[in-house]
């Protein structure tokens, strides 16, 4: 897998106080909040650039896909952070953080996602 493919799927739910929020100040969801949130189905743009079609199910598993890339995983809510693993796309390393919403996205560094 390219390192390009690598960096922009290392990005994708890694979420931290975000740029480009509506006008005030972000808001940070709660554990309540997350709950509410999670499972679903997701659209997350990368990098403004890439698209991807995420599927968090019920019993914590992960599906993603973008063009020509397919990967699978679990997610968690702890402690009021969303964490992800991907087997591929993070090298099966854990990923967690908060989420911030704004602009009817949820914003992360260097992503923006919304539930679909």
């Amino acid at each position: 897998m390219s390192k390009l493919v690598i960096s922009i799927m290392s990005a994708i739910f890694i979420m931290a106080s975000g740029s480009g929020l509506r006008a005030g100040e972000p808001v940070t969801l709660s554990q309540a909040e997350l709950a509410k949130l999670f499972p679903g189905n997701f659209t997350a743009i990368v990098s403004d650039a890439v698209a991807v079609q995420i599927s968090a199910k019920g019993n914590g598993t992960l599906l993603g896909q973008m063009p020509g890339r397919k990967d699978s995983g679990h997610w968690s809510v702890k402690s009021g952070t969303l964490c992800i693993v991907w087997s591929v796309w993070l090298g099966g390393k854990a990923s967690c953080s908060k989420v911030v919403s704004g602009d009817g996205w949820y914003h992360g560094n260097g992503v923006k996602f919304r539930k679909i």
